[in-house]
């Protein structure tokens, strides 16, 4: 039995396997065919089959999962000459995702099993009149479309065309919500915060983008000020949309405008405005993760400042790594250069700095427990922390024991009565420590000097008499 569709949609073929060995077929040749025979009784594979009208026919497109809040590729292909298109894929997550660029990106909601008949025209798009949900954000980027063009860099819109637009937008999207309240499953109680944030990013986003006038301040509708006085980000639901980032972004923007501060560091000023606008500590991790501590061009001391102060905000691993990898990108480690921040952990749990020791000479030894060679260079450690007790130098001994391991590191600096401050990562080769030194192998020993600066990156070892030298001589 054939569904109905929408008009303009592409003709159901006469049975689901058929239709899905037909478009891979078409487009992607014999070889995954032959793949796709492997899948065709698979109730958990999606079909996306697509077509473009209109006179704009692309040469290819991309299937784009979110990933915190941004568009991330998950697959390309090349679309036919006659604008069909097809994607056969296993969904990675129950949610949105979206095919095309982002400003004529079609969104739709895919869950295991659920398969798209898409037609889009380089502008809105629709599809099989059957499919509720994609049905539903298919009407919303129609009603969306007379604010969104206007924010297409091909567009040439004044604010004198588009504010006086404004009151019977906001009417459409609020007769759209009304119509299409109710249902408790995940797609309708994220539909209507979709809606919500994406029509205020939109009004927002007009603000900024490049026009020969921009509006002031004065001369905003009130609809402006009504939205943005109320609480937003307080919780990180936007991340689920592919324009999440990009909203808190130009949110903050607004916010910055409207409440001026006077502060010398444009850097420090977003980030400050992100800790005052963004509640939700998630959001404002990524804020500062992509906005503010991935934006330099040199590790210097103003970044490690910004580092130091706003490091504490990244909750989550994917938001370190993010810094963790642009900090290789620009720092060095050669005599002098500053030192790039880490920290570690305690044996009573307490979270320790390297900068924590600003004003003191530092030898960091990197190790671990199951590591020969480092434990046989801990009595030349304690002996040598003995000989220069009362000095300006600090001991601090980093392992990288794994977490699986961390009674057996409590164990052992208790049994071996190490001193000096005993720190342990959380990632193995992968803790901060090594990621900001690039370590793959130890025992590697560090000096810093009292002002926060590398002296040594491959240090002597406490065997040697050379390590005791280096440290006297930046004690004077």
């Amino acid at each position: 039995m054939n569904p109905s569709t929408s008009p303009g949609s592409v003709n159901p073929l006469p049975s689901p396997v058929t239709r899905k060995l037909h478009l891979a077929a078409r487009i992607a040749g014999a070889s995954l065919l032959l793949t796709l025979c492997g899948f065709a009784q698979d109730q958990t594979a999606s079909l996306i089959r697509g077509r473009f009208t209109g006179a704009r026919i692309p040469a290819e497109i991309s299937l784009n999962t979110v990933r915190d809040g941004i568009p991330v590729k998950h697959s390309n292909v090349k679309v036919a000459k006659d604008g069909t298109f097809g994607f056969y894929l296993q969904p990675e997550y129950e949610g949105f995702y979206t095919v095309g660029e982002r400003g004529d990106a079609a969104r739709l909601y895919l869950a295991p099993g659920k398969n798209v008949d898409l037609t889009m025209d380089g502008e809105t798009y629709s599809v099989a009149a059957d499919d509720r949900e994609n049905t539903q954000l298919s009407k919303w980027a129609k009603i969306l479309w007379d604010l969104k063009k206007c924010n297409q860099l091909r567009g040439n819109f004044t604010y004198q065309q588009v504010f006086p637009a404004l009151p019977a937008l906001e009417k459409a999207k609020d007769g759209f919500l009304a119509a299409t309240a109710g249902g408790d499953s995940r797609f309708d109680r994220l539909l209507p915060k979709l809606v919500e944030a994406e029509f205020e990013y939109e009004l927002y986003h007009f603000l900024y983008m490049p026009r020969t006038v921009h509006p002031k301040p004065a001369d905003y509708p009130e609809i402006y000020r009504r939205i943005s006085s109320a609480p937003r980000f307080t919780d990180d639901t936007v991340m689920h949309f592919d324009f999440g980032m990009d909203f808190a972004s130009v949110y903050c923007m607004y916010q910055q405008s409207s409440h001026p501060v006077d502060v010398p560091d444009k850097q420090n000023a977003q980030a400050d405005v992100a800790l005052k606008y963004l509640p939700d500590e998630t959001v404002r991790g990524w804020y500062l993760a992509r906005n503010v501590l991935t934006r330099a061009k040199a590790y210097d001391d103003d970044y490690i400042a910004r580092l130091e102060k706003y490091r504490k905000h990244l909750v989550t691993d994917e938001q370190r790594k993010l810094v963790s990898d642009f900090i290789l990108t620009i720092n060095k480690t050669g005599k002098g250069e500053p030192a790039i921040p880490f920290d570690g952990t305690t044996p009573d749990g307490t979270k320790v700095s390297l900068g924590d020791f600003k004003g003191k000479v530092v030898l960091v030894d990197v190790w671990a427990t199951w590591c020969g060679p480092c434990i046989a260079e801990i009595p030349h450690l304690k002996k040598l922390e003995e000989e220069m007790a009362g000095k300006d130098v600090v001991f601090i001994s980093y392992s990288i024991d794994e977490m699986k391991d961390l009674a057996k590191w409590k164990d052992f600096v208790t049994a071996k009565k190490l001193g000096g401050v005993q720190l342990i990562g959380d990632a193995g080769f992968k803790s901060p420590v090594c990621t900001a030194y690039k370590i793959t192998s130890i025992p590697r020993f560090m000096v810093f000097d009292k002002n926060g600066r590398i002296v040594s990156v491959a240090a002597p070892r406490p065997s040697s008499p050379d390590l005791k030298t280096l440290l006297e001589s930046h004690l004077r």
